[in-house]
C-alpha cells in the first residue's frame, strides 16, 4: 500500500460517447495534484460498443491510464468492488476514488478532495447536500424526489451524521477499506453505496463531506435503474434490522442472566447473608452473559478458546466493569428519581424500567466498542 498513490476507478458499460472526454478532463486535473501519484483505472463490464478501444487508444498517450475487464456485466456495485480489489492488490493504491464515466462528476474537485486526506480524513465524500453542494436544476421532479428521499431514508434509519449517503463520488483510504468485508455488501448495484458508507462509518472511519455540484451527463443515456429506490430501501432496512437483531439478542441473554441471578440468590440466601448471596448471583449472571453473548449475540466475532486464558481474563474483566457500571447507573436513576418524584408503585417501577432500558443500551454500546469491537465489520 502506497499512501501517496491514488487510483481513480471508472466503471464502464457502453460509454463510448463519454469516456474519452471524462479521461481527458481527469488527466488535466491530475497534473494539479501535489504530493500524490494519481492513476486512472477503467473497469469495463464487457461493453458492446467502442469503449475499450477508446481507452486502449488513450493509453498510448497517458502512462497512468489502466484498463481491466470482466467477462460479463455484474452490476455497478460488483464492478466497483472488483476494481477496488484490483487497485489495492495489483496497483498498490493508498486511496481509491469512485468516479462516474458519464461526466456527472467534475474532475476539478479531485485535488481539493485529496488535500483533505492530508488533514486526517479517511473518507472524502463528494456531497450534493451540504452547503455549496447542488443537484441539477433541470432534473425532473421524480429524479430529485428519489435522490432527496433516498438520503432522507438512509439518514432516518441509519445515522443523521451525514448529509449525502448515496453519493457516487467518494475517495477512501485503502487502509480503512480493508476493514470492510467487501464480499458481504448487500447490493451488487447502486445501493452498494449506502452499505459501503455505513460499513465505513461502523469501522470508525473519519468521513468528511466535500461540497460538489453534481451535473447531468452530457452524452449517452442514463443507466439509473428504475428499481433503485426499492433496492436502496431494502438495504437500509436490512442494515437497521441487523443492528436491532443483535441488540435484541443481547437483551435476551440479559434476561437469562437475570433468571440465573435470582435462582442463585434464592438458593444461597438460606446459607449466607442476602448481600453475599446477591453478589455471587450477580457475578454468575455476568459470567453467563459473557459466555452466551460470545456464542449467540456476537457469534460472527466470537472468541476462540485458542486465544489463551490471559486474553479471556482481560475480556472478562472489561465485561465485568461494563456490567457493574450499568448496574450503578440503574441504582442512581432509581435513587435520584425517587428523591425528585417521590415514591409510588408506578413511579418506582417506571424508574426501574427506565434504568433497565438505559443500562441495556449502555451495555450494548460497551460490548460493541470494548469487548467485541469488530462485531459490526460488514
Amino acid at each position: 500500500m502506497n499512501d501517496t498513490k491514488a487510483v481513480i476507478i471508472i466503471p464502464t458499460y457502453n460509454e463510448a460517447s463519454a469516456i474519452k472526454n471524462t479521461i481527458v478532463d481527469l488527466e488535466r486535473y491530475v497534473t494539479l495534484t501535489e504530493g500524490y501519484l494519481v492513476e486512472i483505472l477503467v473497469f469495463d463490464s464487457s461493453s458492446t460498443d467502442e469503449t475499450q478501444s477508446i481507452v486502449k487508444t488513450l493509453q498510448a498517450e497517458y502512462s497512468n491510464l489502466y484498463l481491466t475487464t470482466e467477462q460479463e456485466k455484474s452490476g455497478l456495485g460488483s464492478a466497483y468492488i472488483k476494481a477496488m480489489k484490483y487497485a489495492m492488490h495489483e496497483m498498490n493504491a493508498g486511496i481509491v476514488f469512485e468516479f462516474d464515466a458519464d461526466g456527472s462528476h467534475q474532475p476539478k474537485y479531485i485535488p481539493e478532495m485529496l488535500a483533505l486526506f492530508d488533514q486526517g480524513a479517511d473518507v472524502v465524500v463528494g456531497s450534493r447536500y451540504v452547503k455549496d453542494g447542488s443537484i441539477p436544476k433541470d432534473w425532473g421532479w421524480h429524479r430529485k424526489a428519489l435522490s432527496v428521499l433516498g438520503n432522507w431514508v438512509a439518514r432516518l434509519f441509519l445515522t443523521n451524521k451525514y448529509k449525502d449517503m448515496t453519493s457516487g463520488f467518494r475517495g477512501t483510504r485503502t487502509a480503512v477499506l480493508k476493514k470492510v468485508n467487501l464480499d458481504k455488501l448487500l447490493s451488487k448495484n447502486y445501493a452498494y453505496k449506502i452499505h459501503l458508507f455505513w460499513a465505513l462509518h461502523k469501522a470508525k472511519a473519519k468521513i468528511q463531506e466535500y461540497p460538489i455540484e453534481f451535473i447531468d451527463r452530457q452524452a449517452g443515456y442514463s443507466k439509473f435503474p428504475k428499481n433503485n429506490m426499492i433496492e436502496s430501501l431494502k438495504v437500509v432496512l436490512l442494515l437497521r434490522y441487523y443492528e436491532v437483531k443483535r441488540y435484541m439478542k443481547v437483551v435476551l441473554v440479559g434476561g437469562v442472566g437475570a433468571l440465573i441471578q435470582l435462582t442463585i440468590f434464592n438458593v444461597l440466601r438460606h446459607f449466607f447473608s442476602p448481600e453475599l448471596a446477591n453478589l455471587v448471583g450477580v457475578e454468575c449472571a455476568i459470567i453467563s452473559n459473557f459466555i452466551l453473548n460470545n456464542h449467540i449475540s456476537f457469534r460472527d466475532q466470537r472468541f476462540a478458546r485458542s486465544m489463551g486464558w490471559r486474553f479471556w481474563l482481560r475480556k472478562m474483566a472489561k465485561f465485568n466493569v461494563i456490567s457493574l457500571g450499568s448496574l450503578v447507573v440503574q441504582v442512581l436513576i432509581v435513587f435520584f428519581g425517587t428523591k425528585w418524584l417521590g415514591q409510588a408503585f408506578l413511579t418506582d417501577n417506571a424508574l426501574v424500567l427506565t434504568g433497565i432500558i438505559i443500562a441495556s443500551v449502555m451495555n450494548y454500546k460497551g460490548y460493541v466498542k470494548l469487548i467485541w469491537k469488530d462485531a459490526h465489520k460488514a
